[in-house]
């Protein structure tokens, strides 16, 4: 009795479900360093728009709006996000570094959708350092 309800048990109609990967994302570490970036500039917008005037809020409202886009898209792609970031009194230049950091990060990136999502984000940067 005891045989056949474990041959009972053992035959079903469903497919077996197949195992997760436990294989290392190859764009993990790029993907990490990107959105730690996204949150350096969110930060630094954030310090800027609070120095900005009234009349000079919006522009920096609208850039930062983009960036948090930015962070939403790579939070989707990315293994893990560390929380430690740094403020950059000098918004321009912390968008060209930004972008110097993403464009290289590109390059090394494994997949070509990796390597898309941090060129655009490298283009928006650079753009919007002026």
């Amino acid at each position: 009795m005891v045989g056949g309800l474990v041959a009972a048990g053992c035959s079903s109609h469903h497919p077996p479900r197949p195992l997760p990967s436990t294989a290392p994302d190859p764009d993990a570490t790029a993907l990490a360093r990107a959105l730690d970036g996204e949150l350096a500039l969110l930060a630094s917008y954030d310090a800027a728009i609070q120095r900005a005037s009234v009349r000079d809020q919006p522009p920096l409202r609208v850039a930062r709006a983009l960036h948090a886009v930015h962070v939403t898209a790579l939070r989707r792609l990315a293994a893990s996000t560390r929380t430690a970031h740094g403020i950059d009194r000098d918004l321009p230049a912390a968008l060209r570094q930004s972008a110097d950091a993403l464009r290289t990060e590109a390059l090394a990136a494994h997949r070509g959708t990796t390597a898309a999502l941090l060129a655009s984000i490298a283009a928006s940067h650079q753009a919007s350092a002026g």
